[in-house]
């Protein structure tokens, strides 16, 4: 991996904090996405994976692929995690996503809403429980998104025309907003994230956002991994610590 991106941390900071989301690009260089995508495209067929003609999706990648665990602990990502978290902070959950001709998915506006946890222990406000690819999913408090993180690295570059990653800014400060999604979407101007390759979008789960089909489907791989840095209540454990060793 690369040395870490060199970024002015208090306006790094400042802009997460009143945004809910940052930019940052060069994150990592080429020769490492050649390397991650090459890894997930390597990657044998299971539940965790939905393919057409080629991968365009995959669940618990830092159960199934160590490179994406290389990247979770690396210097570069965390330099942008520990400014907002802290030292103790894991990655939590990984993800792939890809758009393709055969895979022209979208997204309407939301927030993220679940986390990863190693077995079900029912513990109050924690509602909605479900399992995919064997892995047991939940619904936390707002509270607990509210601590956490996404850093999504770009495998290609994002652009307006293959269906980017779409925000509200400053939506992540309010807690779970589902009737008033449509207020925020008259009142608050979008923002489209377009990022080149190796870049990263740093954003707040509960961040509204949204993500349309392309224009013109090419690849559109991100790696989306989820960090945390506060232990759950009632028992309930992280599915995955993934940290420097």
């Amino acid at each position: 991996m690369n040395e870490p991106t060199q970024v002015d941390e208090t306006i790094y900071v400042q802009q997460i904090e009143r945004d809910g989301y940052s930019i940052v690009e060069n994150v990592i260089s080429r020769d490492d996405v050649r390397v991650l995508i090459d890894a997930v495209a390597a990657l044998p067929i299971g539940d965790e994976i939905r393919r057409k003609r080629s991968t365009y999706g995959v669940r618990n990648l830092l159960e199934i692929c160590p490179e994406v665990r290389k990247l979770a602990a690396s210097a570069p990502i965390r330099s942008l995690v520990t400014p907002i978290l802290g030292d103790d902070c894991f990655a939590a959950r990984a993800i792939f996503f890809d758009k393709t001709p055969d895979a022209n998915w979208k997204l309407g506006w939301h927030q993220d809403s679940v986390i990863s946890v190693r077995e079900r222990i029912e513990v109050s406000g924690f509602v909605g429980w479900s399992q995919k690819a064997g892995v047991r999913q939940v619904q936390p408090p707002a509270e607990v998104l509210a601590n956490m993180l996404a850093i999504r690295v770009h495998l290609d570059e994002s652009h307006a025309d293959n269906g980017p990653l779409r925000v509200l800014p400053g939506s992540h400060k309010f807690g779970w907003l589902d009737d008033e999604i449509d207020a925020w979407k008259r009142n608050v101007a979008e923002v489209v994230c377009q990022v080149s390759v190796g870049g990263v979008v740093a954003m707040h789960p509960l961040l509204i956002h949204a993500s349309s089909a392309s224009v013109e489907p090419t690849h559109r791989r991100v790696i989306h991994i989820e960090f945390a840095a506060e232990e759950l209540p009632g028992g309930l454990e992280w599915n995955q610590r993934v940290r420097p060793s």
